[in-house]
């Protein structure tokens, strides 16, 4: 297979450079379009990430992940900024370096509520670059204090053994010697969470969630009220305990409700995830991997799989349906 990189990230590097550097972009390749085009050649994101290292150096690379707080609407840093707390942010990154077959990966270990150890490493002989690792850092760190982590710093490892200050007080720093630096670790802190309240979808739609239409009687509002919260955030991984606590009922009372209108915990989570597929394969031009993805299938496989037993064509087919509409 060949090498490619997530079209997100190089369109967060350009978005820098257009703020920073706009001469830098002169002779590199268009502007990327993420909504319309999930992967490009991973040549083109270290083209433009080793030429803003060797202009500006590593400071500069740190700071591109400040860029997601200005991006209008893309699919993955909304999904992850969506998130409820570090820990479901973590699964939903590491989840999605699966989903979109990266070469480059992020081990993330939580080391307790308020720290977490990441480690990037390389398969199928893949090897990422001092550049890369620090714009994943980077992006680690911008999207952490995106969804309320608070007096965040990151800590990374010098070839000598001691450890540098990375980050700190919304600022990085690098030693004078960069390439003492020991890119492919780091650990970060926070000091404390505060939950970013719920915000309106960014395509201007709320959520919604259709119900089977062979319910009989109206559900219960405990139902409904789940279901629209599977709805916010259909990217996630929710456990029924998860869900059963975030919607003040005990594990027990949810499921005998979802019984009573014949559903299961794995069905609800289904419905949402395929109404999820099919609202953005309707209304966004997004590659079918990145729906997937958004819509909280595991892999390429489950989706279709799971897409076409319910709604009995496969996701491609179904946009093709649609744009007649």
């Amino acid at each position: 297979m060949s090498a490619f990189a997530k079209t997100s990230m190089v369109d967060l590097i350009q978005r820098f450079l257009t703020r920073t550097r706009p001469d830098l972009l002169y002779g590199l390749t268009n502007k990327l379009d993420p909504i319309r085009s999930a992967n490009v050649p991973v040549a083109s994101k270290r083209d433009v990430l080793d030429l803003l290292w060797r202009e500006e150096g590593p400071h500069a690379v740190l700071r591109i992940g400040g860029e997601i707080g200005n991006v209008t609407y893309d699919p993955l840093w909304e999904a992850a900024v969506r998130s409820a707390t570090p820990l479901v942010f973590f699964n939903k990154w590491q989840r999605f370096e699966v989903f979109g077959h990266s070469r480059n990966r992020l081990r993330i270990e939580p080391t307790g509520k308020s720290s977490a150890r990441f480690e990037r490493y390389g398969i199928d002989g893949a090897i990422p670059t001092d550049p890369e690792n620090l714009l994943m850092c980077g992006v680690m760190i911008a999207i952490l204090e995106q969804i309320g982590c608070r007096a965040l710093s990151c800590l990374m490892r010098l070839s000598d053994g001691n450890v540098f200050p990375l980050y700190q007080a919304g600022h990085f720093s690098v030693p004078d010697d960069s390439d003492s630096l020991v890119t492919v670790r780091w650990e970060i802190n926070w000091r404390a969470f505060e939950a970013r309240p719920e915000h309106a979808d960014r395509l201007g739609k709320q959520p919604s969630v259709n119900l089977p239409s062979w319910i009989d009687a109206p559900p219960a509002p405990e139902v409904e009220t789940a279901a629209a919260m599977m709805a916010e955030d259909a990217g996630r991984h929710w456990s029924v305990e998860e869900l059963a606590r975030e919607t003040g009922q005990s594990k027990r009372s949810l499921q005998r409700r979802l019984g009573e209108v014949g559903l299961s915990f794995s069905s609800l989570v289904r419905l949402i995830r395929v109404q999820e597929a099919c609202r953005l394969l309707k209304d966004t031009d997004m590659p079918l991997t990145v729906i997937g993805f958004c819509a909280g299938f595991s892999d390429s496989a489950h989706f279709s799989r799971d897409f076409r037993a319910s709604v009995g064509m496969t996701p491609s087919n179904f946009r093709s349906l649609s744009l007649d509409d």
